[in-house]
């Protein structure tokens, strides 16, 4: 596992954002197998901390997983 980009964090990295500038949007996502430079990764207490900028949306891009049988109906 890779550590949070945070200056001198060294704790481990859950969560990714990703800034698109021209929309004010960013992307939340789990951190990807392989590090791309133009993502920022926070450890749980960063993300905790993290506020977006006035007038940026966020868009939780992460899926919830969900069982297979969830969706069926009983009997």
């Amino acid at each position: 596992m890779r550590s949070c980009t945070r200056s001198g964090c060294r704790e481990t990295a859950h969560i990714s954002l990703t800034f698109q500038y021209n929309t004010s949007v960013i992307w939340i996502n789990h951190v990807q197998e392989e590090r791309d430079m133009h993502v920022y990764e926070l450890c749980d207490k960063h993300w905790q901390r993290f506020a977006p900028p006035n007038g940026w949306t966020l868009d939780d891009r992460r899926r919830a997983e969900v069982l297979p049988f969830v969706h069926r109906l009983a009997g």
